[in-house]
């Protein structure tokens, strides 16, 4: 990902949390994260992504930086993928599948989140379906 696409990601994802009423910094340089966002309720540690095809390759080292921050930071780590002229695709690094050094991140993937899932403006197919056992 080139840099001017990848700010430019990063510029929208901030515009779309701020919309929805989080506190939103970005780490320039990004060091261990690109943007740390919270609303009082909810805490996120996002890695952004983009790319023009149809998948992406998101390293061990990354994964690991991104886990370990969240951890001490006491926010829920997001990988978000925008995929360009597909949207955007937010992957939770836990539901990742490791191939060789790194993880794959696909447009075919079910396992990711919408937007609204990740905020919690609206809940998973599983969370709706889990709290009505």
């Amino acid at each position: 990902m080139g840099y001017r696409m990848g700010a430019s990601a990063e510029r929208e994802l901030i515009k779309m949390l701020e919309r929805a009423g989080f506190a939103v910094v970005r780490s320039a340089g990004s060091k261990k994260v690109d943007i740390v966002a919270g609303n009082g309720r909810l805490y996120l540690c996002v890695e952004v992504k983009s790319t023009r095809r149809g998948r992406l390759y998101f390293t061990a080292e990354d994964h690991e930086k991104l886990v370990s921050f969240s951890r001490r930071f006491g926010g829920k780590p997001v990988i978000a993928v925008k995929f360009v002229n597909n949207g955007w695709r937010f992957f939770l690094p836990d539901s990742l599948k490791r191939e060789g050094k790194s993880y794959k991140l696909d447009l075919q993937s079910r396992e990711y989140l919408t937007f609204d899932e990740v905020i919690g403006r609206q809940k998973t197919l599983e969370g709706v379906v889990g709290d009505e056992t």
